[in-house]
């Protein structure tokens, strides 16, 4: 990235004007930072840290000897100019503002005062061309208790020189408060560094290391993330922490041993195990942030040096700890070796827009530095605050240092992680690597639980309540026909059935399909378009015993004959109108013929029992056969038994407050489940089902009939919901959205808050495969504005989230639903 990007638009440029002599170019790093604060507009790109100190300091003396370490480092007077469109960086000593005193002893709360006055510091917009890029300031929060707070931009200095400079100053402060002269320091200025760095660029080592990340990062994946989305970046990341316990301290010092090796791949390795049971991926890529400096006077120096490489693991369902921590030592060894080539030009490389691509992965910081800082006689202790923009999540690890214990830090992008969720994803994480570092070497990662014991009984036990006694279609048609005889059943326009009128018509329909030789687990294939013809017939159907199959008549020949034939149907029940268009050699009885109208009229009327059945009927029988699209686009025949038909009976009148006055919408296709879910729905109650013509789908034609037919209930696809205006439905007043995925705006525009003059409408989102009659999960009433979900299991219905070795999974893991 040799070229500079634009500057930030509204900054004047100081074109023509003499560029002093010790100015200097900015290097590959510096630049990368320049576009990406770019791209971060406002949010600032800075490292902020402060050091906690209890006793007095002696804040003259501190101003003192930080005046002096920002000379010697360059970075801490860094100021960068605009040169005829080329940017340059020199030193100038007339940005010194010396160290801000704040004393907040008289702050109801001096700790939270200090902490807001910090983080409104480092996240404050910073013009690059004008404003000091670094700050310090010393925050008195008690009688002998201080913050050294320091902030920089990243690119005047980077987080291995940020420790560089804080270390210098407490060595010069305390060299000062003992009276004696501080050892010299040999720095690169930054002229040098940028020149070490444009040889570098210009080397066989550059070419090397390209190819080698080239080769590397081969199909390397989108990145990964435990929130499963992504958002804007955040100055301001939520942080939760914690140091190793003592014994799991001791055990990684046991592997570390055992393996011949450091701690970071032990960490590394146990992070993509983690990552790997968290999202279900076997590729792992983890962000690693490097010093970039290979040579000893890089590391004494300031400057911004740092990179970002990633570091890619394979965690597949057998790999073992042992092996994956050797692939975690190699893996670093090489991307050490070659941690000079930019992220930048591995983005580049890879034809990745890096303004969309902040990072390869959740970014793992291994932070090798004492956080104890000696001031004098006083001993303080380092705290980051930001290292930079968070996208998703940094890892923080501050391995044992100095007899310190292990610290592991998580900083998450707010807008991704609520405070509850990071605890818990960090809590999850100390508990995993225990059980990692505990594990024999040749135990497979796979293996690992991510779950404790309290939390896999709670998983377990996700159930929608006592399953309800178990009976078969004709038995809840019989209840409901049983309930008021009179009731009205199913409207279609004009045309009105009584629940009587429909129990009788289809008891004699029943008979004639019994002489036909129909019985339990046959099939009986009903291609009628939507209508009460169509509800007599499954009712007729059901009570044979047999199946039923609903076929659109307006599906495709081929298609229909593949569903025929796969189901075996052994009759069909069709009118008229259809019946040249749909294939044999199955028999079809046309059900509007004079004749077919005089034969049903003869038979007898009654209740349809066992007696008569050719063969009994139980509820493990099949009810009925669906034919979804199945994934290779063939359609697919699902049988689906009676059990489970109570249950969603129940739960229908329990959570949508079903009654026999309720007005239901039959809108489904028959083709598909929703139309058993809008048969079970007025009859498991007794209501009053409103039939929609087969032509009206949506839009107005469907809203003008949900109002003139003072529908209350209605099961609608959220695409049918799109085209509809609810202002007017003030008799609606429960809505169910299945089918497709729900969107917010139709949540927003279709539930009603519960202080309007009209009855709330209730809004509830469904989901259900057809294997699990029609509707496994679904939502409470949900609010306008709030969050869409679908809910827990229903009655007698147990849901489970496994992974895919059907191991139950944390909360918001990714997994299948079982």
């Amino acid at each position: 990235m040799d070229a500079v990007p634009p500057l930030v638009p509204g900054v004047e440029r100081r074109s023509g004007t003499c560029l002093p002599s010790e100015a200097c170019r900015l290097s590959a790093a510096q630049k990368g930072i320049w576009f990406a604060q770019q791209l971060a507009g406002e949010l600032p790109i800075t490292i902020a840290q402060y050091v906690e100190v209890f006793g007095e300091l002696d804040i003259d003396l501190l101003e003192t000897t930080s005046r002096v370490a920002a000379r010697e480092f360059g970075s801490g007077f860094l100021r960068l100019v605009d040169h005829d469109g080329e940017l340059y960086q020199l030193i100038d000593d007339t940005s010194d503002s010396g160290i801000r005193r704040f004393d907040l002893r008289a702050e109801d709360d001096p700790i939270v005062a200090a902490q807001q006055w910090m983080r409104r510091e480092f996240s404050t917009p910073i013009d690059l061309l004008h404003d000091a890029l670094a700050v310090s300031a010393i925050l008195r929060v008690g009688d002998r208790h201080y913050h050294w707070y320091s902030r920089i931009h990243h690119i005047a200095l980077d987080g291995y020189g940020a420790m560089n400079l804080v270390q210098r100053i407490a060595e010069l402060y305390t060299a000062a408060v003992a009276g004696v002269e501080a050892p010299p320091l040999r720095v690169l200025d930054l002229a040098q560094i940028v020149e070490i760095d444009a040889a570098y660029r210009n080397s066989d080592r550059f070419e090397a290391d390209r190819r080698y990340w080239v080769e590397r990062t081969k199909g390397l994946p989108e990145p990964a993330s435990l929130a499963g989305r992504s958002a804007p970046v955040e100055a301001h990341p939520r942080v939760t922490s914690a140091a190793l316990s003592h014994d799991v301290a001791t055990m990684l010092d046991s592997v570390v041993a055992k393996h011949n090796s450091s701690a970071a791949p032990v960490l590394v390795a146990a992070l993509a195990g983690f990552l790997c049971g968290m999202t279900g991926r076997s590729d792992i890529v983890l962000s690693l942030p490097v010093s970039a400096r290979t040579t000893a006077p890089l590391r004494r120096s300031g400057g911004m040096v740092a990179n970002v490489v990633p570091l890619q693991l394979e965690v597949g369902a057998d790999v073992t700890i042992g092996t994956l921590i050797k692939s975690a030592q190699l893996e670093l060894t090489g991307a050490l070796r070659r941690q000079r080539y930019r992220r930048e030009d591995i983005c580049r490389d890879l034809g990745r827009d890096i303004s969309r691509n902040r990072s390869f992965g959740p970014t793992l910081n291994i932070m090798p530095v004492d956080r104890e800082i000696r001031l004098g006689p006083h001993l303080g202790r380092l705290h980051v605050l930001t290292s930079g923009l968070v996208d998703d999540l940094f890892v923080n690890i501050y391995p044992s240092v100095g007899g310190t214990t292990t610290h592991i830090d998580f900083q998450a992008n707010p807008s991704l992680y609520d405070d509850d969720v990071l605890k818990r994803h960090h809590h999850r994480l100390l508990s995993f690597l225990e059980r990692f570092l505990s594990a024999d070497a040749g135990s497979r990662v796979g293996d690992l639980d991510l779950l404790d014991a309290t939390e896999r009984r709670n998983l377990l036990d996700r159930t929608g309540g006592p399953e309800h006694p178990a009976t078969t279609l004709p038995q809840l048609l019989a209840t409901a026909a049983a309930h008021d005889r009179t009731a009205p059943a199913v409207t279609y326009g004009d045309h009105h059935l009584s629940y009587e009128q429909l129990d009788t018509a289809s008891s004699q329909l029943a008979r004639i399909l019994i002489a036909e030789g129909i019985g339990t687990e046959d099939t009986v294939a009903i291609a009628l378009p939507r209508s009460p013809d169509a509800i007599l017939a499954v009712w007729a159907t059901t009570k044979t015993g047999a199946a039923f199959l609903p076929i659109d008549p307006n599906y495709p020949k081929d298609r229909i004959t593949h569903m025929l034939s796969d189901s075996r149907a052994a009759l069909g029940l069709t009118t008229t109108q259809h019946t040249t268009t749909l294939p044999g050699p199955l028999p079809w009885l046309l059900i509007d013929t004079p004749d077919f109208e005089t034969r049903c009229n003869t038979m007898d009327s009654g209740p349809i029992t066992d007696t008569d059945r050719l063969r009994p009927l139980h509820t493990t029988n099949t009810a009925y056969l669906l034919y979804t699209s199945g994934s290779t686009g063939t359609p697919k025949g699902v049988a689906v038994t009676h059990q489970g038909l109570a249950n969603l009976a129940a739960e229908q009148r329990e959570r949508f407050t079903i009654t026999p006055d309720s007005r239901t919408l039959a809108v489904a296709s028959p083709s598909f489940d929703a139309s058993v879910f809008e048969l079970l729905l007025a009859a498991g109650s007794g209501a009053t089902m409103v039939i929609a013509p087969p032509t009206v789908f949506g839009g107005d034609e469907l809203t003008h009939l949900l109002h003139t037919t003072h529908v209350t209930h209605a099961v609608i696809t959220p695409a049918a919901l799109a085209t509809m205006d609810p202002t007017h439905l003030h008799t609606l007043h429960t809505v169910l959205s299945a089918g497709e995925a729900c969107t917010p705006d139709l949540l927003t525009r279709w539930a009603t808050p519960t202080d309007t003059s009209h009855t709330p409408r209730r809004f509830f989102n469904g989901y259900g495969p057809t294997e699990t009659t029609v509707m496994s999960n679904c939502s409470g009433a949900l609010p306008p504005g709030g969050p869409i979900t679908i809910g827990g299991p229903i009655r007698g219905t147990h849901a489970y989230v496994l992974d895919d070795r059907l191991r139950p999974v944390p909360t918001g893991v990714t997994a299948e639903l079982h």
